[in-house]
């Protein structure tokens, strides 16, 4: 269990107390005539602002599964102290980027001053029901819910981005032992479902996570962490997947050791391919600018550090990531032109969260020329006023455990002309045998198993 929804099991023990009491006054409170009710105000600002997220069929985001659903009056009723709670502290709805981004990236998730204000209203009014007959009807409720709705699968599988034209999956379930804390495998998966024996061209990527995990890293399929959704690429943006039964995929599971504690995880990636005839005119690439040299003094609570990352050719930005560990604190990412001083931020997260990491898209690519350049500043809090720090005496370095740290702001680019690439004609060569190399590359450098006893298997 991460480290959030703990403390919203602890909250809800110490509240439930007063959502009794809330609902033992609520006859009294249902005279007022001006205090908002579910059905009459609130049912349709959850729609809005939650029910993305707080739902009973929702899939997973990157391990993250909402703890209720918020579409009924009975759930919303019992939550109504946390609901409360999680709004005055700006913690719901999750969402990292400065509210000066508003309008900037998709799916966003700024809840207006209107909106939380008239829900912690109807909490603090005795969270009314309300007339039945005002409640919103399925379409009245997809219309005011956010665009992006989950689809189910045949199977009953959950996917944000659609169901899968092919789907991966390890040979038979991981195990996790009880002695794991942190454990990286790099896993091949193979093919469950659709065609991988020919070259295609990645449309959209998701992946399922099958347990609790800090990361999941893959070269094809993308990646998962807190809070991710899939990454679903723009008409004519795509990726290539050359032909193979099989896709490299970086596991790292982080948790408590001791018994009880194993875990079986089945994660499962799923493609959308471009059809025959589609026209990519633009392939997409990322790199992760970072600073591997760090070393965060025991106790420090603002660790600063900095990279510079120069940009050799004209490219359209697609999308920034960042990602650090538990001691992550804040990031800013900054642009500066050729031949320009000032700065412009591209994305300001004031309050980090390790529970929560995004992947920032552009609502339209940004247009970057060649020499600019790309500043990453990222602040840490080692101290013990930082409840998710693992040891606050410890000196930290750059590490790939989940007790190390990273500063990375990885980013999502193409290049800026427009290549007309057929899809089922023949793919450039240059293209393809960029694509196989970095697929070797990450075989190479973690030894990827193709074993059949996946479930023996555990770290050390």
């Amino acid at each position: 269990m991460n480290y959030q929804y703990k403390n919203l099991c602890l909250i809800t023990k110490i509240f439930f107390p007063l959502a009794a009491l809330l609902s033992a006054s609520a006859g009294a409170l249902a005279q007022s005539t001006e205090a908002p009710t579910f059905y009459g105000e609130a049912q349709d600002a959850f729609s809005r602002n939650c029910a993305e997220c707080h739902r009973s069929d929702v899939p997973n985001l990157g391990g993250i599964t909402a703890p209720f659903s918020i579409l009924s009056y009975e759930d919303a009723k019992i939550w109504a102290p946390v609901i409360s709670l999680r709004l005055k502290d700006g913690s719901m709805p999750p969402w990292g980027a400065h509210r000066q981004h508003q309008g900037t990236f998709k799916n966003e998730r700024y809840i207006s001053d209107e909106d939380k204000q008239l829900l912690i209203d109807w909490i603090e009014a005795g969270a009314l029901q309300g007339d039945p007959a005002e409640q919103l009807d399925a379409d009245e409720l997809a219309l005011s819910a956010p665009p992006n709705e989950p689809v189910q699968a045949p199977d009953g599988s959950m996917w944000w981005m659609g169901v899968p034209d092919a789907r991966v999956a390890f040979r038979e379930p991981v195990e996790v032992c009880e002695e794991v804390t942190d454990w990286q495998p790099t896993i091949l998966m193979q093919r469950t479902e659709g065609d991988l024996s020919k070259h295609q061209w990645i449309q959209a990527t998701e992946i399922l996570t099958g347990s609790t995990m800090h990361h999941v890293v893959s070269n094809y399929l993308g990646v998962a962490v807190p809070g991710r959704r899939p990454q679903v690429y723009p008409e004519g943006w795509g990726f290539l997947l050359p032909a193979d039964p099989f896709v490299t995929i970086g596991m790292h599971y982080a948790k408590q050791s001791g018994p009880g504690t194993a875990v079986e995880d089945n994660t499962v990636g799923g493609f959308l391919f471009y059809e025959p005839g589609d026209v990519i005119d633009y392939v997409v690439q990322n790199t992760i600018p970072m600073n591997r040299d760090i070393v965060i003094p025991p106790g420090d609570p603002n660790y600063m550090t900095t990279h510079e990352h120069t940009i050799e050719e004209d490219i359209l930005l697609l999308a920034i990531a960042p990602h650090s560990h538990y001691r992550g604190k804040a990031v800013k990412v900054e642009l500066q032109l050729p031949g320009v001083d000032e700065r412009e931020t591209l994305l300001w997260v004031p309050n980090y969260d390790f529970n929560w990491q995004f992947h920032y898209e552009y609502q339209e690519p940004r247009f970057l020329p060649a020499g600019s350049k790309y500043h990453v500043t990222w602040w840490f809090d080692n101290s013990a006023d930082n409840p998710a720090n693992p040891d606050p005496t410890a000196e930290v370095r750059w590490g790939a455990r989940s007790v190390d740290e990273m500063m990375n702001a990885r980013y999502f680019f193409t290049r800026a002309e427009p290549q007309g690439i057929v899809v089922g004609d023949a793919i450039p060569e240059s293209i393809l045998a960029q694509a196989r190399r970095r697929e070797q590359f990450e075989r190479g450098q973690y030894g990827g198993w193709d074993t059949e006893n996946l479930s023996q298997l555990c770290g050390p």
